[in-house]
């Protein structure tokens, strides 16, 4: 549970980040969309980069694999 790796003031950035990554996009409220970002958010948070800016480049560039996936080919 993502409470037990990480103190209140992380828990709030990454929720930031989120919704900053997710809204006013179209895809933004799209489970497997937001789920990749929100991978991509923990995974920055776990490695100790906690900042809200850091935390909204990982999911931005989460955005931008995720959007490279789902391009036909």
């Amino acid at each position: 549970m993502i409470s037990e790796h990480f103190d209140t003031r992380t828990r709030i950035n990454m929720k930031l980040a989120l919704d900053r990554v997710c809204r006013n996009r179209p895809d933004g409220e799209e489970h497997r969309f937001r789920r990749s970002v929100a991978e991509n958010i923990i995974r920055c948070a776990l490695a100790g980069r906690t900042g809200i800016g850091q935390l909204v480049d990982a999911g931005e560039r989460a955005m931008i694999t995720t959007r490279a996936e789902q391009e036909p080919a």
